[in-house]
């Protein structure tokens, strides 16, 4: 595995060494699939052992003790109606099984199998997850995560997401449509859906990558016309998180993830004006920051994450070997 490869030099300081050396598990094993496309068994071996040790860690610890035994996860619905209840509920999963992505987990865990079952079982026959477009997107996304990529049910909630793209390019956030006849679509659900169906590209889903892209750099650091982060200073908040609307936060770096995955270049003016943007805000320290002028030491999560998209970014500039990445 190489800890110095040629795309890095873009950046000021390699981060590769001290993100394995002090960074969290969860980061490392994201790391470890930026840097090796295709398994080889003794990085096989190092992952099932990263995984063991993050299985044992005390954060995955606390979620999985809090669990119920039917999968799901306690949640305040008293004196709520069913319905309300259920959402509640599927909100539940999609936050601590997204905490313990985040840690690393996977299908194989059994705390994490529970999970999956309990939250497929809110699925509609048609695909749909009972909430708002981004909540359904997020839940796809997730599932890819935890390792569900061919799963039915993944394939169902991409084709279900996709059959609602917008003639501008992007996703509706069903709340903000009142009583316009043609409302503007929502920037970060269409950031969130993009997400998903650029990890699940079927010949049918392609179709719509490229216009869901040209809205994304359309509105490039513009607030978004929807309650769903509409503060201009979304576009600086680059971690993500497991709670509430942290869950769709990532600014313009979950911008650039999902551009790159969906065939976009520094080719394209604006695409370029953020990757540089992006490259610049590297610490002294070889971090990147959650919140951009906020946090002085970053995060070794939101830093593989931009190495993330300078490796798919470098490794296809003309000229350079084409590299197999994986879908994380």
């Amino acid at each position: 595995m190489d800890l110095e490869p040629p795309w890095v030099q873009v950046l000021p300081a390699n981060p590769i060494q001290k993100i394995f050396r002090r960074g969290q598990i969860g980061a490392q094993l994201r790391l470890l699939a930026v840097l090796q496309g295709e398994w080889t068994p003794e990085l096989e071996e190092v992952r099932k052992q990263l995984r063991l040790v993050a299985y044992d860690s005390k954060p995955v610890g606390l979620i999985q003790r809090a669990q119920n035994r039917d999968g799901s996860w306690p949640v305040p619905d008293s004196g709520q109606p069913v319905g309300v209840a259920r959402q509640l509920a599927l909100i539940g999963l999609l936050e601590n099984l997204h905490a313990l992505a985040m840690q690393g987990g996977h299908r194989s865990w059994p705390g994490v199998r529970r999970g999956i079952r309990a939250m497929l079982a809110h699925q509609h026959e048609d695909g749909r997850f009972p909430l708002l477009y981004h909540h359904h997107a997020a839940i796809g996304g997730l599932l890819i995560s935890l390792g569900l990529v061919r799963n039915p049910s993944v394939h169902r909630a991409a084709h279900w997401i996709a059959e609602r793209q917008r003639e501008d390019g992007g996703w509706l956030h069903p709340h903000m449509a009142g009583n316009r006849k043609s409302p503007p679509s929502c920037i970060w659900t269409t950031v969130e859906v993009l997400d998903f169906l650029t990890r699940y590209p079927t010949v049918k889903i392609k179709a719509g990558l490229r216009a869901a892209g040209e809205f994304l750099l359309k509105h490039a650091l513009e607030p978004n016309t929807t309650t769903l982060l509409p503060d201009p200073q979304a576009w600086d908040t680059l971690d993500i998180g497991s709670r509430g609307l942290q869950l769709f936060q990532g600014g313009t770096l979950r911008v650039l993830e999902v551009l790159s995955r969906a065939g976009f270049n520094p080719s394209d003016s604006t695409f370029k004006k953020l990757y540089n943007w992006l490259l610049e805000q590297q610490l002294g320290n070889g971090y990147f920051p959650r919140v951009i002028g906020r946090d002085p030491e970053g995060d070794a999560l939101v830093t593989v994450r931009v190495l993330q998209v300078i490796r798919r970014v470098e490794t296809t500039r003309p000229g350079q070997p084409s590299v197999k990445t994986s879908g994380v």
